[in-house]
């Protein structure tokens, strides 16, 4: 691997994956929307291109000369009024980013960057794992179902004879966190008190940066065809916000345990006050409703197959707090 593009450069996980592809001495050329901010490639040697992933001519361009493609371009979204977009981008984006990679003779491989809403979800007293089966048909959750057919686009082009291997991350937590994604707002109301309780559940979380390096390696010691889930810690809603909040603030708190009903009733007003505010809120109804059933998932692949480590959580929250406080997000302690 030495010259490669990858999707999605400016964005979160994008911009940690391409540093940690500069660190090993790799060339990268990253794909940016026409006008997208770039800070967070600052300071990166990187070769930044414009192009949308919805133009199959200029994607056929882009990825002209490179050996390896790390695609990760999406719209992530926890709640969309109309969903097309992200559909549009999710799965028109990635069969066109696909086929060029397909019909340039320079790509050996490629590394498609899914989710483990993309999974099935873990049962009572167990894990689910990249072979888990889709189960969450009767949530109305279209980011968990978009990036479920993406990857299916993808294991298509893998049966089709391209080089795909695909990088399952949990929730992606840690600094640099620009926009924020739904995962640091989770942080951020929890910091500010905006969440007082939880219903029973959990979800997986992941370092930013482990899960980039996840991706290179994938690319460098995994297989063809493989799946691998980036995920270095199972908790519970309300695990989760009481280690936010002792981290955030160095003593405990008392977080309500809310039956189902009245948590939904309590993120449904969140919404709609998002709603009146132009803002967006800190959680939506479909995504209380997936996490309701655990979404706890088994790294065993990645960190055998791959040699993955995982930091430390409490870490995680940590660089992503000094993050936001040098940006004005939170107060400084």
């Amino acid at each position: 691997m030495k010259r490669v593009l990858v999707t999605g450069a400016p964005g979160f996980l994008g911009s940690h994956l391409c540093a940690a592809l500069r660190d090993e001495g790799v060339e990268v050329r990253g794909l940016a929307l026409d006008g997208e901010p770039t800070a967070n490639l600052d300071g990166l040697d990187v070769e930044i291109v414009r192009g949308d992933v919805l133009d199959a001519k200029r994607m056929r361009e882009v990825v002209r000369g490179v050996d390896t493609v790390f695609h990760g371009a999406a719209i992530y979204a926890d709640g969309m009024a109309d969903p097309t977009p992200m559909y549009a981008v999710n799965l028109r984006g990635t069969y066109h980013v696909l086929e060029a990679c397909r019909r340039e003779r320079s790509v050996r491989r490629v590394v498609y960057t899914a989710s483990v809403v993309s999974l099935g979800r873990s049962g009572p007293g167990r894990l689910a794992d990249e072979d888990t089966p889709y189960d969450a048909w009767e949530v109305d959750f279209h980011y968990s179902r978009s990036k479920l057919f993406s990857r299916w686009i993808a294991d298509s082009f893998h049966e089709w004879g391209l080089d795909v291997r695909t990088v399952c991350p949990a929730a992606v937590l840690g600094p640099g966190d620009l926009r924020p994604t739904p995962s640091a707002r989770m942080i951020l109301s929890v910091v500010r008190g905006e969440m007082p309780g939880y219903v029973d559940g959990g979800a997986s979380f992941v370092d930013v940066r482990d899960a980039a390096l996840c991706h290179v390696r994938a690319a460098t010691r995994g297989r063809s065809g493989a799946r691998y889930v980036a995920s270095g810690h199972n908790l519970s809603m309300g695990d989760f916000m009481d280690r936010v909040w002792r981290t955030a603030h160095g003593r405990p708190r008392r977080f309500l345990r809310m039956p189902a009903p009245v948590g939904k009733a309590a993120v449904s007003a969140m919404e709609r006050i998002a709603a009146l505010r132009g803002t967006e809120p800190p959680l939506t109804r479909a995504f209380l409703d997936y996490s309701l059933r655990h979404l706890y998932f088994d790294n065993a692949r990645a960190t055998d197959e791959l040699g993955m480590t995982w930091r430390p959580f409490e870490e995680t929250i940590g660089d992503a707090l000094d993050d936001f406080r040098q940006r004005g997000l939170l107060p400084r302690p």
